[in-house]
């Protein structure tokens, strides 16, 4: 792995290189305004602030990062509905979007009973519903098949961002926290109708009598964050290298070489 300012001078020199655009990333905190979300222990701090924190301080430490983007889909305790949550993040041109949250345990599971973070993407059955989306707004049957193609390269990148945001959020919080990344068991209607890859992450549970004041802390605060700030570099670092196919981003007949391998569904996350 490379020290951060090492891998901030490779990606300056590759950025440069390539003359690639930004690596834009749409961070959704959840909730906000009358949407709190999960109560804490402290009066009137609830979830929607949590998310905005951390949110502001992934956008702080990359800043000034080379070839980096960062946009806020919500930048204030406001409601912001999921679709206009969906649109902001497709207006940016976003190549991922990270919809940060915060847990607590059902009634269920028992207040205060469960602990650790997790990570979910799309199911196959919404993945299918995207894929079948994309080839409507096609205007002929070559770019519905293209448009389809994307989807499901889409939903596979989703996946592999989701393991990056595992690797870091495990190495920084302990892996005796990783609860794993999941398809289901969550209402994942805001990974919908976006035109990138896409992640939700719960970065613990607030009800915990030990991870939730850790999570409301300045260093936990901090700890999280820097974590998905590392996830993020690795993944346009790893754009920036090339490890993409590129015959999976050109568009119908701008393709060069052999036609690319389709690509395969979403598969293979921890239940």
């Amino acid at each position: 792995m490379f020290h951060s300012s090492a891998a901030s001078i490779l990606c300056a020199f590759l950025a440069a290189a390539s003359g690639a655009p930004p690596f834009v990333v749409a961070l959704d905190p959840g909730h906000g305004g009358s949407n709190r979300g999960a109560p804490t222990a402290k009066p009137e701090q609830y979830e929607k602030h949590l998310t905005l924190e951390i949110a502001r301080l992934v956008q702080r430490r990359l800043q000034g990062e080379p070839g980096l983007k960062i946009v806020l889909c919500r930048s204030d305790d406001v409601l912001v509905p999921i679709r206009a949550r969906a649109r902001c993040a497709n207006q940016a041109g976003a190549r991922l979007f990270l919809s940060i949250h915060a847990n607590a345990a059902s009634a269920e599971q028992g207040p205060g009973s469960q602990r650790g973070f997790e990570i979910f993407v799309l199911p196959a059955e919404d993945v299918d519903q995207e894929v079948a989306r994309a080839a409507l707004l096609a205007d002929d049957d070559a770019q519905a098949a293209w448009a389809a193609h994307r989807a499901r390269t889409t939903a596979a990148d989703s996946l592999a961002a989701a393991r990056r945001i595992r690797w870091r959020l495990s190495d920084a919080l302990g892996s005796d926290r990783d609860r794993g990344i999941k398809q289901a068991w969550a209402t994942l209607d805001i990974l919908q109708g976006l035109d990138m890859p896409a992640v939700l992450v719960e970065v613990g549970f607030l009800d915990h009598a030990e991870e939730g004041p850790f999570l409301l802390s300045e260093q936990g605060k901090k700890t999280v964050a820097a974590a998905l700030a590392g996830a993020i570099t690795d993944l346009r670092s790893r754009e920036l290298r090339g490890q993409r196919d590129p015959m999976t981003t050109a568009p119908p007949g701008q393709r060069r070489g052999p036609a690319a391998a389709p690509a395969s569904n979403v598969s293979g996350a921890r239940p």
